[in-house]
């Protein structure tokens, strides 16, 4: 008959092959899977911050994660870009919010939030262009009113003039 065989090395081929297969898939193929494990966790408490209200604070965590983890970067990007332009924000930034959005579209061409990004971008470029119409508006009403002004002080005084020269005649006469 044989001789028994021990129990001990009966899984050590299957041990040392996990050993050396785990790595392997880490490094080719199944790492940007536990990156994006470990960025869920990151995404979460900056959406948390973001529903407590703290947008400065998601914006920082967003550009964290898009720096920790370029798989999820383009994802953080568009978020922080957002938080940016939330109207419940009372720091919003429009420049800001542009500035992450260029980011991810030339970081990230083959992203699939740049279609949103680039309308994000062309939306803010409009606000731009009508803020600085009205602004522009806004100075010519100033000026006009101080013309204004300087109408109505002139015509006071003419009014002025002419009472005073209206009685000067009836003293006259």
């Amino acid at each position: 008959m044989g001789k028994k065989q021990d129990r001990r090395g009966k899984y050590f081929h299957l041990f040392f092959a996990c050993f050396l297969i785990i790595p392997i898939l880490q490094l080719f193929g199944c790492a940007h899977y536990y990156n994006e494990m470990a960025a869920a966790t990151d995404f979460e408490q900056a959406e948390n911050f973001t529903r407590q209200g703290n947008y400065n604070a998601a914006a920082a965590k967003y550009e964290n994660i898009a720096e920790s983890y370029p798989e999820t970067g383009d994802r953080a990007l568009f978020q922080a870009g957002v938080i940016y332009m939330l109207p419940q924000n009372k720091r919003k930034d429009y420049r800001t919010a542009w500035e992450y959005f260029r980011r991810l579209v030339n970081k990230y061409p083959k992203s699939s939030y740049r279609q949103d990004s680039e309308i994000f971008i062309s939306l803010i470029n409009e606000i731009n262009n009508r803020d600085k119409k009205i602004s522009t508006q806004h100075k010519q009403i100033n000026k006009l009113e101080q013309h204004v002004e300087e109408i109505e002080k002139k015509l006071e005084l003419m009014k002025k003039i002419d009472m005073n020269y209206g009685t000067s005649k009836k003293i006259l006469r």
